[in-house]
């Protein structure tokens, strides 16, 4: 394998385990709400660290954005705008369903759609075998993400009493009872509908990163220009924040959460994890620089499959899947297995294009 392409995985793999990660802290809250969580955390994630970062590294930053013109601007805030609804819902999805389940449906429906389209995009500059096993890889990849969530759906069905008299206290302004199920579910389609958005604002902000490198006139430092892409999109993604759990904190008064006795633990736990975030999406946009053509499509698969079988790990190491049946167990590992294999297809795939 190419050592750019190597370093390439190696990369999108820490971001995998970062996104793996992410989603930790709303099951250990103790004063704040989702939205508070959610909020504070996307707000450090998008706001905060990225501007730390592109003034550190991309000078001349701001006059890139203008270079590229207001059109591609708006379409990549558009595509961040969707991302940061799903965001909302994501938060809700783990708390209602738990990581293991929520993590696979998400994940599916982000898979088919963050990956397609690039793929769609690019069909006409990568060769036919390329396009075959990418679509093979994805595939597979789907068919894993299909028995991990068939294993949480299992799990679900055993621990149902359970979960019916122990709703989590931070779901207070959800509502409790035998909808929680379905209304986690709902959560969980929307979020990784809107969650794909992501990766094709990212896709669709080449002519940013093309007017970043001419402002850098360096080729050897051009992989820094990938971090311009975020921008716009994270942007949108914090207004779609503000304007959803904003209005509900204003509206259910737990904005004062922020203030309250005890307050600061939550603060620097949702802080800290806004640096998880961003970990999770800066690392992969390096990465899908250096596998090519296809980065956006073969690196969105393997760094989403990657941070599946990571928050499936996290999910054994929480707890979740203590006292679990081996029938539920089993379609568990079985799609981790096949998950592996989706990520030697894909890595195959990129050596063809």
């Amino acid at each position: 394998m190419d050592n750019n392409v190597a370093f390439g995985f190696f990369i999108i793999l820490i971001a995998a385990v970062c996104g793996g990660a992410f989603g930790l802290q709303y099951t250990i809250l103790k004063h704040y709400t989702v939205d508070n969580a959610a909020l504070l955390s996307l707000f450090f994630a998008t706001i905060v660290i990225p501007l730390i970062a592109v003034n550190i590294l991309l000078p001349g930053w701001t006059i890139a954005l203008w270079d590229a013109g207001l059109t591609t601007n708006l379409i990549v805030f558009g595509f961040g705008f969707g991302w940061g609804l799903g965001a909302f819902t994501y938060a809700f999805a783990f708390n209602l369903l738990g990581m293991a389940l929520a993590a696979a449906i998400i994940k599916g429906l982000t898979i088919a759609l963050g990956a397609g389209v690039p793929l769609i995009r690019a069909w006409d500059d990568v060769s036919p075998g390329a396009r075959l096993f990418t679509i093979i890889g994805i595939g597979v990849l789907l068919i894993g993400t299909f028995f991990s969530g068939r294993a949480g759906i299992l799990r679900e069905r055993e621990a149902e009493a359970k979960r019916q008299d122990e709703a989590h206290p931070s779901l207070a302004a959800v509502g409790k009872g035998k909808n929680l199920f379905l209304l986690g579910f709902i959560m969980c389609l929307l979020s990784g509908l809107l969650s794909a958005f992501v990766n094709l604002g990212y896709d669709y902000g080449n002519a940013l990163e093309a007017a970043m490198k001419a402002q850098m006139g360096n080729v050897d430092l051009t992989w820094k220009a990938t971090l311009i892409r975020w921008m716009p999109m994270y942007w949108g993604g914090i207004t779609a924040m503000f304007l959803t759990t904003g209005i509900r904190m204003l509206r259910n008064g737990t904005w004062r959460n922020y203030f309250g006795p005890g307050s600061m633990r939550d603060f620097i736990l949702c802080s800290s994890m806004g640096v998880v975030h961003f970990m999770a999406q800066i690392p992969y946009g390096i990465g899908a620089f250096y596998l090519g053509k296809l980065g956006t499509t073969i690196g969105w698969g393997a760094n989403i499959g990657m941070a599946l079988i990571v928050a499936a790990s996290l999910g054994f190491l929480t707890g979740e899947w203590k006292g679990v049946s081996r029938k539920a167990l089993t379609p568990l590992l079985i799609g981790i297995g096949i998950i592996f294999f989706a990520l030697f297809i894909l890595g195959y795939a990129n050596s063809l294009q």
